[in-house]
Parts: C-alpha cells; structure tokens; sequence
C-alpha cells in the first residue's frame, strides 16, 4: 500500500510540477509530504489535551474576520478546504475558539480509525457529518447558522462533480459547496492550516468569494468549482509538501475525451 502511495505521489507531483521542479526536489516533496502526514496524526492526537494558553502557542490564525462577516449574514457559512496541512485540526481549534462548527468526513474504510476520528472531532465539540448523509441534514447545519466544513479537492464517485481545470488538467471536483451556496446564499469562505517551518501552524481565512450566478444552474455550479479550486491550487503551489499527492485526483476523465491519467 505505501509503494503504491509513494508511485502515485510522484507521479502526480511530476505531472502538476514537473515543468519547473527537477527529479531530485520532487522526490524531496514527496518524501517531506509523508513526514507531515506522520506530524500531522501525532498533533490531532495530542490536542484535545493541551490546555487553551498551549493551543494559541501553536496555532497562529490569520483573517478570522473574513470568517466573522459571514457569519453575521445569518445563513451559515462554508468553511472550504482541501485535504492540505493538518485540516483535522483546523475545525479543532475553531471549535474550541466558540465557532458552532459541523464537519462533513467521508467515512475511514477501517471502521476503528472512523470510531477515533468521530471521537477526536465530538471530543472538541464537532458535530460529525457523513458523506453520505441525506442533503437536508447538510442544509439543516447551514439553517442552523452554523459554520459546514467541506472538503472540495478529491475525486469521489460518492458525490456529484464537475470537471474543471486542476494544475493544468480536467479534475472531478466535489461541486455541493457550489449547490449549498447557490442554493441557500451560505458564503463560501476558503479556509486552511498550514504547518510553519518551526513545527507550529498558520491558519489562513480567506475572504468570502464572491460569484454572480449567469442563470444556467449547471454553468454557474461548474464555474463556482472552478473558481474555489482556483484558491486551492494557489495555496497548493506555495505548500506543496503539505497537501495529499497520494490520491488519485485525476483518475475519472471526461466521457467525450477518451483520455487516460
């Protein structure tokens, strides 16, 4: 199984990066990717122990304001991100800052490491949401004028996608944050954590992105993906060893090219 990690990391590092990173500083990504994957476990686990004034030693955020003005609307907010630096802790410490927050977390194949991961999240005050939960639990959350957490950067067959352009090439690309907000006006708010070089953590909120709908509800739901993908690509190229190269995001392709990845 780590064979086929590293492979499929390296290879998707040499195709997203390949122009301007030589063989020798991708496989120092690859490699720095796997160690942060290591740190980042250790640090989830440990967390719900440190005391408060620990916490704010570590964790360093910017731009919660941005996440503040959209809470003020009163439709709820979603909290976009991607599986980069350790997310787990970033609902964690939002949480315990007094943020009402609900995460939606695709169930671990292990059913022991789903048990630990549900109880790591409820431990710090997350209410866990599964993928596969019917959509009027998921509006309920944002009804509820609580903050939703989404995770928008896999290709998963267990939820509708769209294709846009992803590091050059067409991605399947989660598309409920695009249906919740155009749905419900919930802003989208991106949001990520990043692991600073002294082993402590930045926390980035981005402002609302704004969208103006065109009237084809399947346009204007790709060009929503699209354009959250944008800002996650963009902080992707500035961490790179801190997001998960190891999946296969490029695996389903579009019916009318033929293509393979």
């Amino acid at each position: 199984m780590l064979r086929n990690a590293r492979k499929t990391t390296l290879k998707n590092l040499k195709f997203t990066l390949g122009q301007i990173k030589n063989k020798k500083q991708i496989e120092k990504i690859a490699m720095e990717t796997f160690e942060n994957i290591g740190k980042n476990a250790i640090d989830v686990a440990r967390f719900r122990k440190l005391s408060p004034a620990q916490v704010d030693r570590i964790i360093r955020a910017e731009g919660i304001e941005h996440l503040d003005l959209a809470c003020k609307k009163g439709k709820g907010v979603i909290g976009l991100t991607g599986h980069i630096g350790n997310f787990e802790l970033l609902a964690a410490y939002l949480s315990l800052k007094g943020y009402k927050l609900s995460v939606i977390g695709r169930e671990a194949y292990d059913p022991r490491l789903n048990r630990l991961l549900v109880k790591n999240r409820q431990s710090v005050g997350l209410e866990n949401i599964s993928s596969s939960d019917d959509l009027k639990e998921i509006i309920k959350v944002l009804k509820g004028k609580r903050i939703l957490g989404v995770l928008a950067d896999q290709d998963s067959s267990r939820v509708k996608g769209a294709f846009v352009n992803f590091f050059g090439k067409l991605a399947r690309t989660p598309t409920g944050p695009a249906v919740l907000h155009l749905k419900l006006g919930s802003p989208l708010v991106p949001m990520f954590i990043l692991r600073n070089e002294n082993e402590k953590y930045k926390i980035m909120v981005k402002p609302e992105l704004k969208f103006q709908p065109r009237g084809d509800k399947n346009k204007d739901i790709a060009d929503l993906a699209q354009k959250y993908t944008e800002v996650l690509e963009e902080i992707i190229r500035q961490y790179p060893s801190q997001w998960l190269w190891m999946h296969e995001r490029w695996k389903s392709r579009p019916a009318s090219s033929g293509e393979k990845f």
